[in-house]
Protein backbone atom coordinates (compact mmCIF):
# COMPACT_ATOMS: atom_id res chain seq x y z
CA UNK A 1 0.00 0.00 0.00
CA UNK A 2 1.28 3.52 -1.03
CA UNK A 3 1.73 6.13 1.80
CA UNK A 4 2.21 9.52 1.52
CA UNK A 5 3.78 10.89 4.57
CA UNK A 6 4.46 14.34 6.71
CA UNK A 7 6.98 14.96 9.06
CA UNK A 8 4.63 16.93 12.50
CA UNK A 9 7.07 17.18 15.26
CA UNK A 10 10.80 16.30 16.29
CA UNK A 11 12.74 15.67 19.20
CA UNK A 12 16.25 14.60 20.02
CA UNK A 13 17.17 12.18 22.62
CA UNK A 14 19.96 10.71 23.87
CA UNK A 15 19.04 7.53 21.72
CA UNK A 16 18.81 9.26 18.40
CA UNK A 17 15.84 11.53 16.66
CA UNK A 18 12.15 10.61 16.75
CA UNK A 19 9.89 11.77 14.51
CA UNK A 20 6.16 11.73 14.34
CA UNK A 21 4.91 11.52 10.78
CA UNK A 22 1.41 11.30 9.32
CA UNK A 23 0.37 8.98 6.63
CA UNK A 24 -2.05 9.05 4.44
CA UNK A 25 -2.56 5.96 2.11
CA UNK A 26 -4.38 6.13 -1.42
CA UNK A 27 -7.44 4.37 -0.36
CA UNK A 28 -8.11 7.43 2.18
CA UNK A 29 -6.64 5.46 5.84
CA UNK A 30 -4.69 7.69 7.97
CA UNK A 31 -2.58 7.77 11.14
CA UNK A 32 0.57 8.88 12.88
CA UNK A 33 3.62 7.36 13.55
CA UNK A 34 6.83 7.32 15.29
CA UNK A 35 10.26 6.47 13.92
CA UNK A 36 13.71 6.76 15.31
CA UNK A 37 16.55 8.30 12.86
CA UNK A 38 14.00 6.75 10.67
CA UNK A 39 13.48 3.17 11.57
CA UNK A 40 10.21 2.55 12.30
CA UNK A 41 8.77 2.14 16.16
CA UNK A 42 5.24 2.58 16.68
CA UNK A 43 2.14 4.02 15.23
CA UNK A 44 -1.59 4.07 15.70
CA UNK A 45 -2.70 1.20 13.42
CA UNK A 46 -1.40 -2.00 13.55
CA UNK A 47 -2.08 -2.58 17.60
CA UNK A 48 -3.08 -5.92 18.93
CA UNK A 49 0.22 -7.46 19.86
CA UNK A 50 0.86 -4.46 21.98
CA UNK A 51 -2.89 -4.59 23.22
CA UNK A 52 -2.64 -8.04 23.85
CA UNK A 53 0.74 -7.74 25.85
CA UNK A 54 -1.01 -6.60 29.07
CA UNK A 55 -3.81 -9.56 28.94
CA UNK A 56 -1.32 -12.49 28.44
CA UNK A 57 0.49 -11.23 31.33
CA UNK A 58 -2.25 -10.28 33.44
CA UNK A 59 -3.89 -13.82 33.12
CA UNK A 60 -0.81 -15.35 34.27
CA UNK A 61 -0.33 -13.15 37.67
CA UNK A 62 -0.94 -15.65 41.05
CA UNK A 63 -3.90 -15.01 43.14
CA UNK A 64 -3.68 -11.61 43.69
CA UNK A 65 -5.47 -9.31 40.91
CA UNK A 66 -6.13 -6.36 42.88
CA UNK A 67 -3.88 -3.31 43.82
CA UNK A 68 -1.42 -3.84 41.04
CA UNK A 69 1.41 -1.70 40.18
CA UNK A 70 2.31 -2.12 36.63
CA UNK A 71 5.63 -0.95 34.90
CA UNK A 72 5.00 0.09 30.91
CA UNK A 73 8.55 0.30 29.09
CA UNK A 74 7.86 2.74 26.18
CA UNK A 75 5.06 4.60 25.28
CA UNK A 76 4.69 4.56 21.97
CA UNK A 77 1.43 5.27 20.91
CA UNK A 78 -0.13 4.44 24.12
CA UNK A 79 -1.70 1.00 23.07
CA UNK A 80 -0.15 -0.91 25.86
CA UNK A 81 -1.14 1.50 28.32
CA UNK A 82 -4.74 1.67 27.05
CA UNK A 83 -5.18 -2.07 27.58
CA UNK A 84 -2.95 -2.12 31.32
CA UNK A 85 -5.57 0.39 31.89
CA UNK A 86 -8.79 -1.46 31.19
CA UNK A 87 -7.90 -4.98 33.64
CA UNK A 88 -9.61 -5.03 36.94
CA UNK A 89 -7.63 -4.09 39.81
CA UNK A 90 -4.91 -1.92 38.45
CA UNK A 91 -4.17 1.17 40.98
CA UNK A 92 -0.89 2.30 39.30
CA UNK A 93 0.85 2.31 36.44
CA UNK A 94 4.70 3.83 36.24
CA UNK A 95 4.91 4.64 32.54
CA UNK A 96 8.79 4.82 30.93
CA UNK A 97 9.49 6.87 27.94
CA UNK A 98 12.94 8.03 26.65
CA UNK A 99 11.57 11.08 24.84
CA UNK A 100 9.61 13.73 26.82
CA UNK A 101 7.46 14.71 23.66
CA UNK A 102 6.18 11.34 23.05
CA UNK A 103 3.79 12.18 25.94
CA UNK A 104 2.71 15.12 24.40
CA UNK A 105 2.28 13.36 21.05
CA UNK A 106 0.36 10.80 23.04
CA UNK A 107 -2.35 14.12 24.06
CA UNK A 108 -2.72 15.37 20.51
CA UNK A 109 -2.35 12.94 18.29
CA UNK A 110 -2.78 9.71 19.32
CA UNK A 111 -5.94 9.95 21.78
CA UNK A 112 -8.69 8.48 19.80
CA UNK A 113 -6.41 5.85 19.37
CA UNK A 114 -5.87 5.41 23.06
CA UNK A 115 -8.30 6.67 24.98
CA UNK A 116 -6.20 9.59 26.44
CA UNK A 117 -4.15 7.13 28.11
CA UNK A 118 -1.50 9.26 29.62
CA UNK A 119 -4.26 11.40 31.36
CA UNK A 120 -5.71 8.84 33.07
CA UNK A 121 -5.07 9.63 37.43
CA UNK A 122 -3.24 6.31 37.51
CA UNK A 123 -0.56 7.14 35.37
CA UNK A 124 3.09 8.47 36.27
CA UNK A 125 4.92 9.08 33.10
CA UNK A 126 8.83 8.71 34.24
CA UNK A 127 11.33 10.61 31.62
CA UNK A 128 13.79 7.98 32.42
CA UNK A 129 15.54 4.89 30.30
CA UNK A 130 13.29 1.74 31.40
CA UNK A 131 16.77 0.24 31.96
CA UNK A 132 17.67 2.67 35.02
CA UNK A 133 14.68 2.58 36.14
CA UNK A 134 14.72 -1.27 36.45
CA UNK A 135 17.97 -1.47 38.21
CA UNK A 136 16.35 0.78 41.13
CA UNK A 137 13.28 -1.46 41.79
CA UNK A 138 12.73 -4.16 44.26
CA UNK A 139 9.58 -5.98 44.10
CA UNK A 140 7.68 -2.86 43.23
CA UNK A 141 5.83 -4.01 40.38
CA UNK A 142 3.18 -7.05 39.55
CA UNK A 143 3.57 -6.71 35.82
CA UNK A 144 6.35 -5.49 34.24
CA UNK A 145 5.40 -4.82 29.81
CA UNK A 146 8.60 -3.72 27.97
CA UNK A 147 8.19 -2.51 24.33
CA UNK A 148 10.76 -0.03 23.74
CA UNK A 149 12.44 -1.48 20.84
CA UNK A 150 11.34 -3.78 17.64
CA UNK A 151 11.90 -6.38 19.73
CA UNK A 152 15.16 -7.99 21.43
CA UNK A 153 17.11 -8.61 18.28
CA UNK A 154 16.16 -5.49 16.37
CA UNK A 155 16.98 -2.57 18.46
CA UNK A 156 15.84 0.98 18.76
CA UNK A 157 19.39 1.71 20.27
CA UNK A 158 22.26 -0.29 20.21
CA UNK A 159 22.45 0.91 24.15
CA UNK A 160 19.31 -1.34 25.15
CA UNK A 161 21.59 -4.52 24.20
CA UNK A 162 21.61 -5.00 28.13
CA UNK A 163 18.28 -4.96 28.54
CA UNK A 164 17.79 -8.58 26.53
CA UNK A 165 20.92 -9.45 28.44
CA UNK A 166 21.76 -11.32 31.78
CA UNK A 167 22.11 -8.07 33.80
CA UNK A 168 18.89 -6.89 32.18
CA UNK A 169 17.36 -10.23 33.08
CA UNK A 170 18.40 -9.97 36.45
CA UNK A 171 16.85 -6.42 36.74
CA UNK A 172 13.70 -7.66 35.31
CA UNK A 173 13.19 -10.42 37.80
CA UNK A 174 14.22 -8.24 40.87
CA UNK A 175 12.00 -5.59 40.11
CA UNK A 176 8.63 -8.35 40.62
CA UNK A 177 6.90 -8.70 43.31
CA UNK A 178 6.23 -12.67 44.00
CA UNK A 179 4.44 -14.65 41.10
CA UNK A 180 4.61 -11.31 39.40
CA UNK A 181 5.07 -11.76 35.41
CA UNK A 182 7.08 -9.58 32.78
CA UNK A 183 6.37 -9.34 29.23
CA UNK A 184 8.40 -8.70 25.96
CA UNK A 185 7.12 -7.57 22.34
CA UNK A 186 9.00 -9.32 19.50
CA UNK A 187 8.29 -9.41 16.27
CA UNK A 188 9.34 -12.87 15.44
CA UNK A 189 10.96 -15.80 17.81
CA UNK A 190 14.16 -14.68 18.91
CA UNK A 191 16.58 -17.95 19.78
CA UNK A 192 19.32 -15.77 20.97
CA UNK A 193 17.03 -14.24 23.75
CA UNK A 194 15.34 -17.69 24.60
CA UNK A 195 19.12 -18.45 25.14
CA UNK A 196 19.50 -15.85 27.13
CA UNK A 197 16.49 -16.40 29.40
CA UNK A 198 17.46 -20.08 29.54
CA UNK A 199 20.89 -18.85 31.14
CA UNK A 200 18.88 -16.52 33.35
CA UNK A 201 17.41 -19.25 34.93
CA UNK A 202 14.01 -17.48 34.44
CA UNK A 203 11.04 -19.27 33.02
CA UNK A 204 9.06 -18.25 30.20
CA UNK A 205 6.30 -18.87 27.69
CA UNK A 206 6.69 -17.73 23.60
CA UNK A 207 3.26 -16.66 22.99
CA UNK A 208 2.32 -16.37 18.96
CA UNK A 209 -0.02 -13.48 18.21
CA UNK A 210 -0.99 -14.85 14.63
CA UNK A 211 -4.70 -15.67 15.16
CA UNK A 212 -5.06 -12.55 17.21
CA UNK A 213 -3.85 -10.05 14.06
CA UNK A 214 -5.61 -12.22 11.46
CA UNK A 215 -8.75 -10.30 13.36
CA UNK A 216 -7.38 -6.99 12.22
CA UNK A 217 -5.45 -7.96 9.56
CA UNK A 218 -2.10 -7.61 10.73
CA UNK A 219 0.72 -9.71 10.42
CA UNK A 220 1.12 -11.60 13.86
CA UNK A 221 4.03 -10.92 16.35
CA UNK A 222 5.61 -12.86 19.58
CA UNK A 223 5.00 -12.44 22.95
CA UNK A 224 7.37 -14.04 25.41
CA UNK A 225 6.21 -14.16 28.95
CA UNK A 226 8.65 -14.51 32.00
CA UNK A 227 8.11 -15.05 35.34
CA UNK A 228 9.49 -14.10 39.01
CA UNK A 229 9.41 -17.44 40.67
Amino acid sequence: MDLEYRAIDRERTPFGLLELRHYRAATGEEGYEITLDGAFLMASHGSHAERAMAGLAYDRLGERRDGLTVLVGGLGAGHTLRAVLDLDGVDRVVVCEIGAQVVEWNRRWFADANGQAVDDPRVEIEIADVTAVLQAARESFDLVLLDVDNGPGWLASPSNARLYGASGLASVRAALRPQGVAAVWSPAPNPTFESEVAAAGVGFERVDTTELGRREREPGSTIYLLRSS
